[in-house]
């Protein structure tokens, strides 16, 4: 019901008939995005299958028309600061400089058709992610404490580091003119370049303040695959391939409306996803293409919020690594950095070594002797 009175107003332009009532539009779309099969949709529904992608496709449109619903990165600095305290309300080291937590997902396609490739100046092989053994897109997004979306950017494809996808986004673009308070950072992997606005862990660390830093950083970088958790959760057409048909602008902007309506249910308070129908699980049981599963997050000694987190492992992480970022360019990025006293430092100095935090044991486990 909420979400046909946001919409109501666009609905004017696409139905002046009124053959097809909106909420059975609506229900249509949101029922496809849970995962439901639009071969069972049309004829529960009583309509073509035509028409039951159309109402898909309009309901998308009517969101992204709504500007009230856009992903706008907060350029507030009193409201970036108070992302930030939900974050530290949230460390148990008391990191208070995180506004944002960064990573990437892989959006699922078929292999892309030659006018799609034509369309994109990109090579059919370019889509593919070796490490997944998918085709897809690379899809950049930053998440809050709880687990909204602020940014989220899809532009290259599955075989693209997450560095070079985020470096390409406008955010970063803003964040390298300013966009930050003073002493404010995204947290993120080891596939992005640690620098003035993006912490990130150490490499190669097992023990000392280095290594507790590591996991009080990943107890905040956490929260942003546990919104892909909640967002694949949500919109379950997302665990399976993106149906044929569906151009890559297509998928696009469907991706980026379901992006916009996932915020909405948070700012709702609508964080109880319910489980999936039976019909609609064996459909993505059955689907020839296969589906992911959605993995329970184990507890290492983080909160309990993140323990039992239901996140799609095999979707996250396809892109780390810097082989289109040459070595000789992450070295003047590092070389320049010299001088400044970087955000990941400070806390792992001022945070973690003066007040000898350590990195706490999982439940369960006895103190080794």
């Amino acid at each position: 019901r909420r979400y046909r009175v946001v919409l109501r107003p666009q609905w004017r332009r696409f139905v002046p008939n009124g053959l097809i009532h909106t909420s059975v539009r609506l229900a249509i779309a949101l029922r496809f995005f849970a995962g439901a099969s639009i071969y069972d949709l049309a004829p529960l529904y009583g309509v073509s299958r035509t028409n039951a992608f159309g109402s898909v496709w309009m309901v998308i449109e009517a969101v992204h028309r709504m500007q009230a619903l856009n992903l706008v990165f907060p350029k507030d600095h009193d409201q970036q600061r108070r992302l930030a305290q939900e974050f530290a309300r949230k460390s148990q080291a008391g990191f208070d400089c995180c506004v944002g937590a960064v990573d990437g997902i892989l959006i699922w396609i078929l292999q892309p058709s030659p006018s799609c490739c034509r369309e994109s100046c990109c090579d059919a092989r370019k889509f593919f992610c070796g490490r997944k053994h998918k085709f897809g897109l690379n899809c950049q997004a930053v998440a809050d404490c709880r687990g909204k979306f602020l940014d989220m950017s899809i532009r290259y494809p599955a075989s693209t580091s997450d560095c070079l996808a985020f470096e390409s986004s406008a955010l970063f673009g803003e964040l390298t003119n300013g966009l930050l308070a003073e002493g404010l950072c995204l947290f993120g992997d080891n596939a992005y370049l640690n620098s003035p606005f993006l912490a990130t862990p150490y490499p190669n660390v097992s023990t000392g303040y280095k290594d507790a830093y590591n996991f009080f950083h990943s107890q905040l970088r956490i929260r942003v695959e546990c919104a892909f958790g909640m967002f694949v959760q949500r919109w379950s057409v997302l665990r399976s391939a993106i149906p044929k048909g569906v151009t890559l602008r297509k998928t696009t902007a469907m991706v980026l409306a379901l992006a916009k309506i996932h915020n909405f249910c948070i700012e709702q308070n609508d964080t109880n996803i319910p489980p999936m129908t039976a019909g609609d699980e064996l459909a993505l049981m059955t689907n020839e293409m296969g589906s992911v599963p959605l993995d329970v997050y184990e507890d290492d000694g983080h909160d309990e919020e993140t323990v039992g987190q239901r996140i799609p492992t095999q979707l996250i992480g396809a892109s780390d690594h810097f082989h289109d970022v040459p070595r000789e360019i992450r070295a003047i990025r590092r070389r320049s950095y010299t001088d400044t006293r970087l955000p990941r430092e400070r806390l792992a100095e001022d945070n973690v070594r003066e007040n000898n935090y350590r990195r706490p044991r999982p439940r369960g486990t006895a103190a080794r002797s």
